[in-house]
């Protein structure tokens, strides 16, 4: 069996929430000796060992651009020499680094030169400024900005710091849209292989574990698990052999929040904490 220290991050990040949240053991399982096998395994005291899947809903284009950001850019946050301000930009889901990188300075030091410090692609300046502020904020459009806002630099360099545009939309304060999501989820193609691991004789649990990413999931869902207070009333429909379903906002490890859900077939939904 693989030592826990050689977890996937991911993992241990689950082993450690699952162990802290029902008081038992989570141990490493899948130690690649052979094909097919679950992530983790509960180590009950007073029944059989529970086999525990890791999986995600992500969108890998995002992920791909996070990735990309968080090994050449320092996490989306670079210094900027030429401006004089702290840049917040939100732009599109998949933006093009390489071309976002070599021109978003020079059009930001344009609107900074002009005492412009708030841009909004939906409802941008038009007659009133001058040619050059206008094909600033056109360029930034074309590199995908849809929002930058700025502040003065106060500690180091001036800097860019990137968020992206996640679909946010209406919500209704409730969480059954991630009932509804935990459904088709559950119901879809790219969870098959993860049911069938859980498939496992002896045992009376099988738990599945999803990171829920913010690239991926509807807004209402992402919302909903971020608040502490929102716990869904209607259960979902748990293939067999599932009886828990844990889910975390991802990605994970980030200061999305300080709980996650869980639902058990006998118990239903409640909020666990994932800090410590």
């Amino acid at each position: 069996m693989s030592s826990i220290s050689n977890l996937p991050p991911e993992e241990e990040y689950v082993r450690a929430c699952l162990s802290r949240t029902l008081g038992a053991p989570v141990e490493a399982h899948d130690d690649q000796s052979r094909s097919s096998m679950y992530d983790l395994k509960i180590m009950h005291a007073d029944r059989p060992a529970a086999p525990v899947e890791v999986t995600s809903d992500v969108d890998s284009r995002t992920v791909s651009t996070l990735s990309s950001l968080t090994k050449n850019y320092n996490k989306g946050l670079w210094e900027a020499p030429p401006l004089q301000h702290l840049w917040l930009v939100q732009v599109n889901k998949n933006p093009r680094l390489r071309h976002l990188w070599q021109h978003l300075e020079s059009n930001l030091e344009v609107l900074e030169n002009a005492g412009i410090h708030v841009f909004e692609s939906g409802i941008w300046m038009h007659d009133r400024h001058g040619e050059n502020i206008i094909a600033a904020a056109q360029n930034l459009c074309r590199l995908g900005v849809e929002s930058a806002h700025s502040r003065p630099a106060v500690e180091g360099a001036p800097k860019i710091a990137l968020v992206f545009n996640q679909n946010w939309g209406s919500w209704d304060g409730s969480g059954e849209d991630i009932t509804t999501w935990v459904n088709d989820f559950l119901s879809s193609p790219r969870c098959e292989d993860n049911i069938k691991k859980l498939t496992v004789p002896g045992a009376t649990e099988a738990h599945l574990a999803v990171f829920a990413h913010m690239s991926a999931v509807p807004w209402s869902v992402w919302r909903g698990l971020l608040d502490s207070s929102v716990v869904p009333l209607t259960r979902p429909s748990l293939p067999a052999p599932m009886t828990h379903i844990w889910i975390f906002p991802a990605p994970w490890g980030s200061p999305w929040g300080e709980s996650a859900l869980s639902f058990d077939s006998c118990k239903g939904w409640r909020r666990f904490e994932t800090s410590e």
